[in-house]
């Protein structure tokens, strides 16, 4: 077994997922020493409500906290004595933490300073979202006469079959409530241009990135459309929508 003496494992709740303009609002951490770091952060600014409804932390909640800032130089001592940073899904934990670090002290933490532990990424690495580890996890035995296209849907039925007994939860009432849970209340759009974000579609990349898209864009859409390494469903939506 490591020695996990010089680990630091942290995760943040935030008031959104863009590290630039959104902050954490409560801070989870295990110190190399093996205490806790847990407390509630004042954002200095407004929970959205789709935040709150996410993590449960309301502005009630937070108005009395700390600040990051009264927090932030025993997280630097912390690292300075850390080589392992440990997070589920690290880029997301490391980036809150650079920009919030950075905005409280001036100090900027860099990526080739430590080295980073991701359990979520290792469990992507050990068990691969396929068919054959799908039908292993339900059935608890092996995948026989994988990639051949009647026994893969065979068992897709099988497995799907499965989950619906497994997780009732995802399959009560309507069948749509299975795809606003997995795909989404609105289905990205196939591509690269666009994404799907609180049930809107907005830009994924480009000049307007983040912004959300309407006719207003036309002329650019129309670029878009002219592209050659676009989607039949971005060519189709382009079209709907300047039509329309």
């Amino acid at each position: 077994m490591f020695d996990s003496s010089d680990f630091f494992y942290i995760d943040f709740e935030t008031t959104g997922l863009d590290p630039k303009s959104d902050r954490v609002c409560q801070i989870g951490a295990i110190l190399p020493d093996g205490s806790e770091l847990n407390t509630l952060i004042n954002p200095d600014c407004d929970i959205p409500q789709e935040s709150t409804e996410c993590h449960g932390i309301s502005n009630e909640m937070v108005k009395d906290a700390p600040l990051f800032k009264d927090v932030a130089e025993q997280l630097l001592k912390t690292l300075a004595q850390t080589k392992y940073f440990v997070a589920y899904n690290y880029v997301f934990d490391f980036q809150f933490l650079q920009y919030e670090l950075y905005r409280a002290t001036g100090h900027i933490i860099k990526e080739s300073d430590y080295v980073f532990i991701d359990p979520y990424l290792i469990f992507k690495k050990a068990f691969p979202h396929t068919l054959a580890n799908a039908y292993r996890f339900y059935f608890q035995e092996n995948f026989e006469g994988n990639h051949t296209a009647i026994n893969d849907i065979r068992a897709t039925k099988d497995v799907l079959l499965a989950q619906a007994k497994n997780h009732p939860d995802f399959f009560e009432n309507d069948l749509q409530k299975v795809e606003a849970k997995t795909v989404g209340a609105r289905k990205n759009i196939i591509g690269k241009w666009f994404k799907t974000e609180n049930d809107q579609i907005i830009f994924a990349q480009g000049k307007f990135k983040g912004k959300v898209v309407s006719k207003e864009h036309s002329n650019y859409l129309q670029w878009i459309y002219g592209l050659e390494d676009i989607s039949l469903s971005e060519l189709t939506f382009i079209k709907d929508l300047l039509k329309n």
